[in-house]
């Protein structure tokens, strides 16, 4: 499985974008309110992928998070969702929204995405409503589990901290959960350098676990 694409953005057309990594060009797939918010080509920029073998081709779609990413997987373990239903969900409606959508069981948002019929809305937000809870009961759990940053400047360097692991693509509450404890090990002199290095470190131990 391919987790992530980082590379250089070559270019994109109105479906996806195609990143080069060490000479050879991705074509990437990805909805397209992603595509909007890409940065122009010649930059870096890291793309979180999912790849769908199918027929005789191998089709990657990628994603700005990493919650974008598994919310599309999750969509298609819904029967009768496959990745072009997927990627045209999440192009109409953020993966926090859709969370929202599916834990409230609120067909009618759904249905008003074209292509999405009564029997397909009801279908995806029965199947996917106690997921959608446990995730967003994990975030609150998570959000409230985070030390209180009570000093002005380590609330900014937090802030700081939590920006930079967002451009990287890092935005989850699992992210913060990890920056958290990076602040609780870390120094009162650590810098945003020292908090983000150890945030990263924290969240590969916790992947590899996993695993």
């Amino acid at each position: 499985m391919i987790t992530y694409i980082r590379g250089e953005k070559q270019g994109q057309w109105d479906q996806g974008v195609i990143v080069d990594v060490n000479g050879v060009g991705y074509e990437i797939r990805m909805p397209s309110s992603s595509l909007a918010n890409l940065p122009p080509s010649g930059d870096e920029l890291t793309v979180f992928t999912h790849l769908v073998w199918k027929d005789d081709m191998l089709l990657l779609y990628g994603f700005e998070t990493m919650e974008g990413r598994d919310m599309f997987r999750l969509l298609l373990e819904v029967s009768g969702v496959g990745p072009r239903m997927a990627l045209n969900i999440l192009s109409m409606i953020s993966a926090e929204e859709l969370l929202q959508i599916l834990a409230g069981e609120e067909k009618k948002r759904l249905r008003a995405i074209q292509g999405i019929g009564e029997k397909t809305a009801a279908r995806i937000c029965i199947d996917l409503k106690k997921k959608a809870q446990a995730i967003l009961t994990k975030r609150r759990w998570d959000r409230e589990s985070s030390p209180h940053i009570e000093q002005s400047d380590r609330g900014d360097l937090w802030d700081d901290a939590l920006s930079a692991l967002t451009h990287l693509g890092y935005g989850s509450s699992e992210t913060r959960a990890a920056l958290a404890r990076a602040f609780a090990s870390a120094k009162e002199s650590a810098g945003i350098e020292d908090l983000v290095k150890k945030a990263l470190q924290s969240l590969a131990k916790t992947r590899t676990k996993q695993l």
